[in-house]
């Protein structure tokens, strides 16, 4: 995982960068960005805060979730520290509630074309929070997710995380 300055960076792009180089090369992931989704794409490389992939370029600093359905892939996430200025009060917060429901069902609504999804939370990092629904694994970056609802088990049967929710509407 690369280390970087105390910049704004530090809380939700630079962890969201490391998740992406963990992800170079693997087969259909999709990438959740305010406008679009791109959907079945393989991450070539990671370089200078762009995810350079098979559906285009894209700023790391506009990623708001990725997901991957490789069960398989050991995804190491940037261990959680004390935030100062901006992260204290977006990132932190935030981090701090989904820490507190690992292993719970929650809806989790983010920053995207999508709605929101319903995961089961199993880790949490420093500006990272993620979700599984059977094989798949969602890293939402936590600087965009504006709801964590904790849901009961009905709600959670027949609903997938937002690979399956961006599959299902033609994605």
């Amino acid at each position: 995982m690369g280390v970087f300055d105390k910049s704004k960076c530090d809380c939700c792009v630079c962890p969201m960068q490391c998740v992406l180089e963990q992800l170079v090369g693997v087969q259909n992931v999709t990438i959740a960005a305010p406008t679009f989704a791109s959907v079945g794409v393989i991450i070539n490389q990671v370089k200078n805060f762009i995810a350079f992939t098979s559906g285009g370029d894209i700023p790391i600093c506009q990623i708001t979730g990725v997901a991957t359905l490789d069960p398989t892939i050991p995804v190491n996430l940037k261990p959680i520290k004390k935030s100062n200025g901006e992260c204290a009060c977006c990132e932190g917060p935030i981090i701090n509630v989904a820490k507190s429901l690992i292993g719970q069902n929650v809806e989790i609504e983010f920053i995207s074309i999508g709605d929101a999804v319903i995961v089961k939370l199993v880790d949490v990092g420093e500006g990272i929070v993620v979700g599984k629904v059977e094989d798949e694994t969602d890293f939402f970056s936590s600087c965009a997710i504006t709801r964590i609802n904790p849901t009961n088990q009905q709600q959670f049967n027949g609903q997938s995380g937002f690979l399956g929710f961006y599959l299902a509407s033609g994605g």
